[in-house]
């Protein structure tokens, strides 16, 4: 049991801790807005931008509502670790979770949104390129994290047996 806890924290602190190195490097390297550095031509770059809002911005209207969200979800991460039943991957998905919710909470706190950096391109069903909506490393945590522990949820979950039924009674006298 100790040894998840400890697992569970060194994940939430090692994955904010490199979200927020790599947005500040991110944002102390590309400063201006809307212009990217091409990291793999046509596959991935890196341009910076904040998103006030949430997923794909949405929201960005509700900047306090989000920021008040980040700040609870912290705690309740923290007592769902604490009320799970401790397997690995439910610990190491957790924290994960953490991991991003504290970076992205960082960036609510201390910027004008959630500092997104990482841009990468696709070709659509038509054959179009497109560009998938800026992120971060916490963004992935979170993202992989959820993945992962619904798979670990829906698959792998030990079910509770239901207790055996009762014999009916006998009508007395047989």
């Amino acid at each position: 049991m100790k040894r998840h806890t400890l697992l569970f924290g060194a994940i939430a602190l090692a994955g904010a801790g490199l979200d927020l190195l790599t947005k500040s490097l991110a944002f102390r390297y590309v400063p201006v807005r809307h212009h990217e550095i091409t990291v793999i031509p046509g596959w991935f770059g890196i341009e910076t931008a904040h998103n006030p809002g949430v997923v794909w911005s949405i929201g960005q209207g509700a900047r306090t509502l989000w920021l008040v969200v980040s700040i609870l979800a912290i705690p309740l991460i923290l007592w769902i670790f604490a009320k799970s039943r401790r397997t690995w991957t439910a610990t190491i998905c957790l924290g994960m979770i953490e991991a991003g919710t504290i970076g992205n909470c960082w960036d609510r706190i201390f910027h004008p949104g959630v500092r997104d950096f990482i841009k990468f391109y696709y070709v659509r069903s038509n054959g179009l390129p497109a560009v998938w909506p800026l992120f971060n490393l916490a963004d992935s945590c979170i993202v992989v994290g959820v993945i992962l522990l619904s798979i670990e949820l829906y698959f792998f979950e030990e079910k509770k047996p239901k207790p055996p039924t009762p014999p009916a009674p006998t009508p007395a006298g047989t």
